[in-house]
Parts: structure tokens; sequence; C-alpha cells
């Protein structure tokens, strides 16, 4: 039994919220252990479909290795040429193989717009691994979407249906024509490893899906990064439904990477070589017409020897030529150069000076870093993210480094004058000393050294053209495939063991939330717990549900629980008040319907039992009812002698039950309150106080009158009704109010009509005159899960 003396100890507690009560929402799970049951196999037959049907997803990867420039193949061997040293920049290569046209592509190359399935009971399965043709759709007009039915209906005969379209007529084609239907035009062939004849009359769903739509789908689950940092290894892995759909695409996209990669290098060269040929072309033309004053002069000079002084001095000439060759070829490539940049073309496929047989160093790197920039900018723009700021800033670093190569040209033309100037002063040195040679040797001397600078240039260009000819035909992609694409594990979707256990967390969870919401919204006071969290004023004890319809439950069931609840009432009430031999309770509330009638014949009831003579006071004048119970008169009572209009003798009435008087409230007077403060109150209490054991007052509700702040300094002790699910919580917060401003003393806190019990709830009644026996003897579990006496 909890000692109302520890209660009563707890004077300085503080108040405080009422956080869930963690073993009552526990406690009323397993109360309700149907419902966790029941939520529990919801969930898990949900899982359980989920697992069953759910469409299976498998990862498949593939890796790639990129060349890095420093390794050599065949025809590095044989020369070293920029052509075939492309500049790339690596980081970007994971982004180049998931861009748009590269996927769309690829969706063009295997006609993945085109799909069909197999339609099942509960699911739609992708049957592009079983269906015996490929539909290749023909894209010169505008694709139509849509979903028909295809069947094969002879090893060369199939049928196509719109869909769903079921009362349409299927109409006949023969496999490898070119057909129209549904607004597009298709041809169908077969596939060399599918037996066709056991396809016959097998209905499949052919969808006609939008191209763009299909490459963003194959753009978004592409996963494409770098095996480990520093290496050139790309991994690829994507997700889908059908293995041999996603290795097929993997397959196509390598095939075509390799040949993006191969056709940038293959138009770089073809680039080269258009350029070099033009200036072979204009070569050409100049060496035609010196060759035919060659032939005139040998035809009119027929024998002729030149002397040895004419010889030394065309020997010069011929070698200062050649030194005047390089550097026309360095004026031709600057002419290109400045043309190039200002016309504005790709700027990462301009010819590099080495290609040229130019060999200045900050014009080649600042042409490497002008085609690295113009590549993060085609990027960028892929991307469609104009309004970069990190891509404004790329193009004006092309600006300036255009700017930075015309300068450079600048310097470079300026340096190669001064060398020029310098052979064109030695050219004038000998041929003054010329000039004193005969004509006919002089004019010789003028056609070979002409002949001889052409000729010069043309086997210069013969050559570089050849170089990149070979470049051309030796081109091979740099990308090789590591490990090809495969399957890379079991399903990753669904998650089956995962699912089965999410399935059993939400199975739990929901009914323990319902219960846990329901707790913390619940702003009643459920259990002892409650009343300690929220007040200092003591607890002495607490009385059970009963589902009798009336009050007199001590007297006509005296060995119920109930009434041995009000016993250890009676005994707890004498901790409060000592040993004296008469005494006074008053009984109240917050508010109507908390029991306090009920508690107060019952309590009446029981000390009466014990040979007390006890009288039992109406005090609440406005609503008298307490006579009803005891099947007695009201129209004499407490309000009748308290207007003087009776004796107090002539309005107690005598029970039916032994040492039981009634003091009725009588009949309900217009000033209650005004009444209960006149002195004769106090006489009345003192003459009974003469006769009576004990008197009990039934008073009104505290919160919505102040009879009982009246009726408290006449009381030794007064009980404070709190009733189970009832009483809520802020009411009990305004008694302990009362209690710790002085305005109510000696009073202790009773909760009354216990119906939830349990851990959690933290009060259990029975038998004896302790809390926590069990439900004595004499109980019933009610339908709604309560308890109520049997008697």
């Amino acid at each position: 039994m909890d000692s109302p003396f520890s209660d009563s100890a707890q004077n300085t507690k503080t108040q405080a919220g009422l956080p869930i009560d963690f073993k009552r929402v526990l406690f009323r799970a397993v109360r309700y252990w149907y419902a966790v049951v029941g939520s529990l196999a919801i969930v898990w037959a949900y899982a359980y479909f989920t697992n069953r049907y759910a469409t299976r997803i498998y990862p498949v990867s593939a890796s790639i290795i990129i060349r890095q420039s420093q390794e050599s193949t065949g025809a590095e061997l044989i020369f070293n040429s920029a052509l075939v040293n492309q500049y790339r920049n690596y980081l970007n290569e994971p982004y180049i193989i998931r861009s748009y046209p590269i996927i769309q592509s690829v969706v063009e190359d295997l006609n993945y717009d085109v799909s069909f399935y197999n339609k099942g009971r509960l699911q739609i399965t992708d049957a592009y691994d079983k269906v015996p043709v490929d539909a290749i759709l023909i894209r010169d007009q505008t694709v139509q979407q849509g979903s028909h039915i295809f069947k094969i209906i002879s090893s060369n005969e199939f049928t196509l249906q719109p869909n769903p379209s079921p009362d349409s007529e299927a109409k006949r084609f023969f496999i490898g024509d070119t057909i129209s239907f549904g607004g597009n035009r298709f041809v169908f062939k077969k596939r060399s490893s599918n037996h066709i004849e056991s396809y016959k009359n097998v209905a499949f769903v052919m969808n006609i899906s939008d191209e763009v739509s299909v490459t963003g789908q194959y753009v978004s689950k592409l996963l494409v990064t770098w095996a480990e940092l520093g290496s050139g290894v790309i991994n690829l892995k994507i997700n889908g439904a059908n293995v041999e759909r996603e290795i097929d695409f993997i397959k196509g996209l390598i095939r075509r990477y390799q040949q993006n990669d191969l056709d940038k290098k293959n138009q770089t060269a073809t680039r080269t070589i258009d350029f070099i040929s033009s200036q072979i072309q204009d070569i050409s033309d100049s060496m035609k017409t010196v060759e035919g004053k060659m032939l005139q002069f040998k035809k009119i000079g027929q024998g002729l020897e030149l002397s040895d002084k004419a010889e030394k001095y065309l020997g010069k000439l011929e070698k200062i030529e050649e030194e005047r060759t390089a550097f026309l070829i360095r004026e031709n490539y600057y002419d290109y150069l400045n043309k190039y940049l200002n016309n504005g073309e790709e700027l990462d496929q301009i010819i590099l000076p080495s290609a040229m047989g130019v060999s200045d160093g900050v014009v080649s790197n600042l042409i490497i870093e002008l085609m690295k920039n113009q590549s993060d900018i085609w990027l960028g723009r892929d991307m469609n993210k104009e309004k970069n700021p990190l891509l404004t800033e790329k193009l004006l670093r092309v600006n300036q480094i255009k700017k930075n190569i015309f300068e450079a040209i600048r310097t470079l033309r300026s340096t190669d004058k001064l060398q020029t100037d310098l052979i064109d002063r030695q050219v004038k040195i000998i041929e003054a000393q010329v000039s004193s040679l005969p004509a006919t040797e002089r004019e010789f001397i003028t056609v070979k050294r002409s002949y001889t600078l052409m000729e010069n240039l043309f086997i210069f260009m013969m050559q570089k053209r050849s170089e990149a000819q070979i470049s051309k035909a030796s081109n091979t992609s740099d990308i090789f495939v590591v490990n090809p694409p495969m399957r890379a594990g079991g399903a990753i979707s669904p998650k089956t063991q995962q699912n089965y256990y999410l399935a059993v967390l939400i199975g739990l969870l929901v009914p323990f939330a319902f219960f846990f919401l329901a707790d913390f919204f619940n702003n009643r006071i459920q259990s002892k717990e409650d009343i300690d969290k929220i007040t200092t004023i003591p607890f002495i004890g607490g009385i059970g549900h009963s589902k009798i319809n009336e009050n007199f439950v001590v007297m006509k069931r005296p060995k119920s629980s109930i009434a041995e609840s009000f016993r250890a009432l009676r005994s707890n009430l004498n901790y409060f008040t000592g040993n004296q031999d008469k005494k006074i309770f008053l009984v109240t509330s917050s508010i109507s319907g908390e029991g306090k009638t009920f508690t107060s014949i019952n309590l009446a009831a029981v000390l009466a039992m014990s040979g007390k003579k006890t009288l039992i006071i109406g005090a609440d004048m406005r609503k008298p009812k307490l006579y009803e119970d005891f099947g007695l008169r009201n129209d004499k009572g407490l309000s009748t002698f308290l207007s003087g209009l009776g004796d107090a003798k002539e309005c107690i009435q005598a029970t039916a039950h032994d040492n039981l008087f009634l003091l009725s409230s009588g009949p309900v007077p217009p000033n209650p309150s005004e009444l209960l403060m006149k002195p004769q109150m106090e006489m009345l209490i003192n003459d009974l106080m003469k006769e009576y054991d004990y008197v009990v007052l039934d008073t009104p509700p505290i919160a919505l009158v102040a009879d009982a702040f009246v009726l408290s300094r006449f009381a030794d002790h007064s009980i404070f009704l709190v009733r189970q699910n009832f009483t809520q919580r802020e009411l009990l917060k305004n008694a302990e109010e009362y209690y710790r401003s002085g305005r109510i003393k000696n009073i202790s806190l009773l909760l009354n009509d216990i119906y939830k019990t349990g851990p959690g709830y933290g009060y259990s009644y029975g038998y004896g005159y302790s809390y926590g026996y069990g439900y004595g003897y004499g109980r019933k579990k009610k339908s709604n899960g309560g308890y109520y006496d049997e008697g």
C-alpha cells in the first residue's frame, strides 16, 4: 500500500508535463495484440506480393580503357605525327559517353524505341530476347507513338493490330517486306537465334515510344565512373529488367564511342589533307609555268653547259632558296591560322603547328589550351548551361587565348621577316655577281632557281600529305574493351529480405504509432503516475469501475472489490485525521460527472457499517439528488434549516441502513453560497458533531462554484475526486493551485472509476486494504476491456 505520508512528503516536487508513458503504450499493444498481428499480416502480405510480382532489376556492367597518348601504335613506330597524338581531356570522357547525341545514336542503331512485351495476368514482362524478329523502324518521316498487337502466324507472315482495339481487324504482312502501319514504316527481319515456328500465335505487345524519352531514360540510368583515380579504365554500369537488352545496349554504346573517337581522329586528318592538297594545287600551278620556261630554255639552249662560275652561283642560290622554303611554309600556316580563328570554326579541330613543321612552342601550347577550353565549352552548351558562370568564364578565356595567338603570330612574322630580309640581301649579292655572266647563263640560273624553290615546296607538301594519309589510314580508336558487358550479380530490386524486414518494422510501427498518438493527444488523467507528475497533493487511493447502474454498491455488494476499495479508503483516512473520535469529511471534484455523489454515499455507508453513527449532508443545493438514492424526500433539508424555515432535527432523515442518516439539500434556494456562509452553518456543524461520529459533506464542483471552499473550513479532511480518462489534466492543475495557495487544506486525491489497469497505469485495486492485490473476487471483464463488479 502506498503510504499517504510518502505522498505528502512531496511538497517540494515541481510540476511537470506528462510525457508519453511507454509502458502504457506497450501494455496497450499487448492488450490489443490482435490489432498488431493484423497489421503485421497485412503489411507482410503486401511485401510478399511485391516480391512475387515486382519486376526484377539486374545490374549489367562493363569496363573500357582509354589509351594514353604516351602509348605507341604501329603508325607511331614509323613516325611521330601530331595527327595521331590528338589532345584529349580525360576528365570529360565520362560525360561524353553519357551525352545525348551518343546515347540517341545507340537507341537508333538498336531500334530501342520499338519494344516488345509479354502481357500476363498480373504483370507485363520485357520480351526483348523472346520475340523471334527485329522490328526496324524507318525514320524517313515523323514517328507516331502507339501500341500494337504483334503475332506470328507462319514462318514468313505476321499480323499487326492496334492495341487496345480488339474489334479492329488484324492486318497480315510478310517478314522482310517494308510495311506501313499506324503511321510508321517498318521492316521486320528474322532473328537467326530464334525458332520462329515455336512462337506461332503468341501475342506480343509492340510499343513505339518517343526516341528522345527513351534516350533520356538511358542517360539517367547509365552510370559512368573511373575505376580508380589516375587510371584510364572507365566502368560502365546500367540496371534493367532484361539483361540481354542492357548487354546489347552497352555493346552498342562501346561501338558508337569507339567509332566517334575514330571519326574525330579522321576528321582532323582529313582537314589536314585538304589544307595540304590546296597548297599543293597552288604550287603545282606555279610549277607548270616554271616547267614551261625550263622546256623552252632547253630547246633553245640545248647542249648548253654552265661555266664553273655559273655553277657556283647557282649552288649558292639553290641553298638559299631551300632556307626560304621553310619560311614560305610557315607564312602559309600563319595565314591559315588567322583565317581559321577569324571564321570561328570548330576550334577543337584545328591543325596543330607541328603537323606543318612549325615548331614554335608558344603557339603550340596556346593552341592546345584553346582546344581544351573549346572542348569544355562544347560540353557546357550540350548540357544547356549557357547561363553557367563557369561556361561564361571559359568563353572569355577562349577569346583571350585567340588574342594571344594572333599576337604570337605577329611576333613570329616579325622574327621571320628579319631572317627573310637577310636572305634577300644575300640573294641580291649573288644576283649582282651573276649579272657579270653571259645573258644565257643568267636567264638559265633565274629559271632554275624558281624551279628549285617550287620543287622544294612541292616535295615538302607531298611528304606532309603522305604522312597525313598514312596517319588517317593507320588510325585506330583509343577505346578498348577490358571487361565485356555481362550481368554483375543477382537482382537488386525488389530486395526481398529488406522488404520483409521493412514489413515487420512497419507492421509493428503502425499500431504502436496509433497507440502512441492516442496516448500523446489524450489530455485526461489515466493513472496515479499522471497525478503524481501534475500535483503534489497526497494520493489517498483508488476506486474501481462499477457496471451496476446505482450508487449504493457497498451495501448491496459488501464483498465486491469496490466495497473493499472504500474500506481501504476508510483506513487511509485515519492516517490523515489521526485518532480523534468525531470527524467531518468533505467530498468534492473539479466538474460534474466525476463521482462525488457515488463516493459520498459509499464512504458514508462503509463508515456506518463500522458501527459509527454517520450523517451524509447533501451540500449541493443547486442540484439536489442525493435523496433519490436513499428513496427519501427532499421537501425539507439543509436549505430549509439555513433559511430559518425549520429545525435541524426535523430535516434529518433516517435511511434504511443502520447508523446511516441523511440531511438532504432541500428545496433549491436562490442564494446557496450565501446560505452556507451564515453563522447557522457553523452552529449546525457543532451540533451535529455532538450527536454523530462521522459527517460526510457532498459538495458542488469547485471549478464551477465556491461552495466547497466555504465548507472546507469545517472539514477535518477533504477528498478531491479524479475520474480516470475523464478528468482533464488542466483541471487537476487548478486543484494543485488551490492546494499550494492554501484555499483548500487537509486534502487528498482519490482516483475514481478505474477500468484501465496494468503496466503504465500504475494502480490496480482489489481485495484488501492495499493497492496492487489484483482485481479480487467477483470481477468480470467488460466487452470494452474494462471490468465490473459481479458482487
